[in-house]
C-alpha cells in the first residue's frame, strides 16, 4: 500500500469522526407536527407560549391519498409563537426545537 493511500484513508477516517461529533444543529433543527389546544387560559396575544399536542400522521404514502392526524393526549408541549397573529385553537403547526424550547411562526 502506498504512503499516499494510507494518508488518504487516515484523513477520511478523521473527517468522518469529526462529522459524527458535530452538533446536530448543522443538519437543521428537530421538528414535529402539533396542534394548539387550551390548557388553562388560551393566550390573547401572538407573542406567547401556546399549549400544543403532538400529532401522529398516518395514511398511505401515495399522491392524493387522505391523511389522518392522531393527537398524543398524554403529552403537552409549550411552544412560543414568534409570528404576528394568534392561532385559532386546533391549528395544526410545525414546531421547531430552538435552544431547548419549541417555537413556531403563525402569521395568519
Amino acid at each position: 500500500m502506498s504512503d499516499a493511500r494510507i494518508m488518504r484513508e487516515r484523513q477520511e477516517t478523521a473527517a468522518s469522526a469529526i462529522q459524527r461529533l458535530s452538533p446536530s444543529s448543522q443538519n437543521g433543527s428537530e421538528a414535529m407536527v402539533a396542534r394548539t389546544k387550551v390548557r388553562g387560559t388560551y393566550p390573547a396575544v401572538a407573542s406567547a407560549f401556546y399549549a400544543c399536542g403532538p400529532l401522529r400522521i398516518d395514511g398511505p404514502e401515495t399522491e392524493g391519498a387522505a391523511v389522518t392526524f392522531t393527537e398524543d393526549l398524554s403529552r403537552t408541549i409549550m411552544a412560543l409563537n414568534v409570528g404576528s397573529k394568534v392561532p385559532p385553537v386546533g391549528t395544526k403547526l410545525i414546531i421547531h426545537s430552538s435552544g431547548g424550547r419549541w417555537t413556531f411562526r403563525y402569521d395568519g
